[in-house]
């Protein structure tokens, strides 16, 4: 499986904090790969630092392109995509006018083929093209932060905590949702997330972030049944 992400070295933080400390991994073509770890241990960092929104050191290369040096823009345009913590819809935009927004750079021409593909991956949210996002439910809101972030096809779409605050029925829709478009499309997926029991569920791999470095590594069935995940996030 040939690497659409590969990190390596990877340290960042916030002024004088350090928060990530030479933190190394890949992401495969068509994989999905699961960051789990408790507040503070450094997933959303981990995200920030890939997508160019807070300096770092170390690697960051992105189907063989280094991305380090080059701004957030300019890691869109090279297929990364990035559907971030809290969801961060435009309230008063439609759902359509949000997914347009999502889809800026891409010649007009291109847009309505777009829409489609975005209608397509999450059906729910097509009845609802003409409702502001800020009237949509937890889950629907989530979904379409995701499908603005596919707006573009990227290469490797990055998740931060999209459970956050989604009633459980609801968290389960969305991660087989996840799944499926993962099946279908083979998009490859890093995501980072503290509800590990629905995360390793559509995970093929995952690494266990504490205190800035990755401390396990190994396949979503090997995660689920370690002792050590099982007590720390699964709560058995």
């Amino acid at each position: 499986m040939s690497p659409v992400l590969e990190v390596h070295e990877l340290t960042a933080g916030y002024g004088s904090l350090t928060v990530l400390r030479e933190v190394g991994f890949t992401v495969g073509e068509g994989e999905i790969v699961v960051i789990l770890g408790a507040n503070g241990a450094g997933k959303t960092t981990t995200l920030r630092a890939l997508s160019g929104l807070i300096p770092a050191a170390g690697s960051v290369a992105l189907h063989g392109e280094e991305l380090q040096g080059r701004r957030a823009d300019a890691r869109a345009r090279l297929g990364l995509g990035h559907a971030p913590e809290g969801r961060g819809t435009f309230g008063d935009l439609t759902v359509d006018e949000n997914l347009r927004m999502g889809g800026l750079r891409l010649p007009r021409r291109e847009v309505p083929a777009a829409l489609d593909h975005a209608y397509g991956l999450f059906p729910q949210l097509a009845p609802l093209r003409d409702r502001a996002a800020g009237r949509l439910s937890g889950g629907e809101q989530q979904m379409l932060t995701v499908a603005r972030a596919l707006m573009t096809r990227p290469r490797l779409l990055l998740l931060d905590e999209p459970s956050m605050g989604l009633a459980p029925q609801v968290t389960a829709e969305l991660f087989a949702e996840l799944g499926r478009i993962n099946a279908e499309s083979r998009t490859a997926m890093l995501l980072v997330e503290q509800n590990a029991a629905v995360a390793l569920t559509i995970a093929h791999r995952g690494h266990v972030l504490e205190s800035g470095r990755i401390v396990l590594t190994g396949t979503g069935p090997e995660l689920a049944g370690n002792a050590s995940v099982r007590r720390a996030y699964l709560g058995v």
